[in-house]
Order: C-alpha cells, then sequence, then structure tokens
C-alpha cells in the first residue's frame, strides 16, 4: 500500500455534492450493477487481504462485505481461512447468484440506498470487520450506505475498510465527469473522499493506495480505513 500525494489546496464541494468539487457532473441514473467477470482480471486484488489482515490483527474472525457482488474475491478467502464466518450483502441477481453458487456464507439481501441496519446478531457483528470495496462509486445517494457501515461500528464492528476509484489518479482531478464507467456515479478524488467519510462520522485511521487490478498493477483505487469518530462512539 502506498500513501497518496497530498494534493493542491483547490476547494472541494459541500455536504450537498458529496463533497466532489464544484463544477463536476456526477449522473442522475444508473443501471444496476450485475458483477460478471471475465475470470482474468482480479479488480482492487490487494483491499481483501489487506481486511482479513487487519482482522486478524484486532483477533475478529467475521468479514462483513457490503455489496459483495458474486463474492469472488471473498471465497478466495474462505478458501484460505474456512474457519472465519463470511456475510455477504447484497441484493437481486448478484445476491441470488452467490446464494445459489456458494457453498460457504451467509448472504444478507439489502438495498444499499435504503437499509439502514442488517439482521444480524449482535454477537456476530462485535467479531467481525466491514469491507466494501468499490460500491459506493454506484450509488445515487451514498449516505444510507455510510449510514449502514457506522451502525455495525457502533454495534461493534472492529474497522471497516473501503475502496473507491481515486479520480485524480482515473481521470484527472478536474475531469468534468461523468465517470467513463456507465455504472459509476461519481468518482472522489481523495481529498474529497476523506472529506466524505469525516463528514459521515467516522475517524480515518489509513488512507492511500493500492492497486486497481491485478494486470496494470496501476495505483488509482483509494483504500481507506476507518473506525468510528469520536462523537459517535
Amino acid at each position: 500500500m502506498h500513501t497518496a500525494p497530498a494534493l493542491s489546496s483547490r476547494p472541494i464541494g459541500d455536504a450537498d455534492s458529496y463533497f466532489i468539487r464544484n463544477g463536476y457532473l456526477s449522473r442522475d441514473t444508473v443501471e444496476y450493477f450485475a458483477d460478471e467477470t471475465d475470470d482474468v482480471t482480479v479488480w482492487q486484488p490487494d483491499v481483501y487481504p489487506y481486511a482479513a489482515a487487519r482482522a486478524e490483527e484486532l483477533g475478529r474472525d467475521v468479514l462483513i462485505d457490503i455489496g459483495c457482488g458474486r463474492a469472488g474475491k471473498l471465497a478466495t478467502l474462505a478458501a484460505a481461512r474456512p474457519e472465519w464466518t463470511y456475510v455477504g450483502v447484497d441484493f437481486g441477481e448478484n445476491l441470488r447468484w452467490c446464494r445459489e453458487n456458494h457453498a460457504f456464507g451467509r448472504w444478507v439481501e439489502a438495498d444499499l440506498e435504503s437499509t439502514r441496519v442488517l439482521p444480524m446478531a449482535p454477537a456476530l457483528i462485535r467479531r467481525s470487520v466491514v469491507v466494501c470495496s468499490d460500491v459506493v462509486e454506484h450509488l445515487l445517494n451514498p449516505g444510507p450506505l455510510l449510514a449502514l457501515i457506522r451502525g455495525l461500528l457502533a454495534e461493534g464492528s472492529a474497522a471497516a475498510v473501503l475502496s473507491t476509484p481515486a479520480r485524480e489518479y482515473r481521470s484527472g482531478y478536474d475531469a468534468p465527469g461523468p465517470p467513463r464507467n456507465p455504472s459509476h456515479v461519481r468518482e472522489w478524488a481523495s481529498d474529497e473522499f476523506q472529506a466524505l467519510v469525516r463528514a459521515a462520522g467516522f475517524e480515518i485511521h489509513y488512507a492511500g493506495l493500492t492497486r486497481s487490478d491485478d494486470v496494470s498493477h496501476g495505483l488509482s483505487t483509494q483504500l481507506v480505513l476507518v473506525g468510528l469518530g469520536r462523537d459517535n462512539g
């Protein structure tokens, strides 16, 4: 993992723009993201190993994957650590696929733009670390997702690992938007995303860059480790 260089002092947006700079154009509609891969490229290959390492350090043995898609990377972790418990959270075709094709895991249905609480036992949450890898950029309103994660931390989850594209490394800080990926509503620069995370009630323990894929090895994905902010504890 590498720490992102400091960005020049440019004004970021406000809460109404999800802290993205003034003038950036987000999408106002987006299609459901079906997690169909080419079985060649692994996207964000280091995020789940990073989350697992943090869980080990913190003495936790449950991973809650928010926006798990088809849970391919979660399956890789489950093969390496079969004694752990894995919870995948998604909805629609992605979740149906997981239930029909994975012999491991607990699969929880939730609309990430409206669900605020998951039907999970508090004892299980207290053994967990949350991972939410490249999900937030797919949502028209990321507020409920962040509130859901904050609620899990408030119930005793040890930490949350978040990742999302780093716009300054993908298309340039001043890119007008919307993102080139048609399933992305918006993409944050690193300073903007950190402002969003702090405003949502989190304390940032680490923020840096990680590989976006295992082919180009380009460091263009933000990796942020958060806990509950002091005012929310």
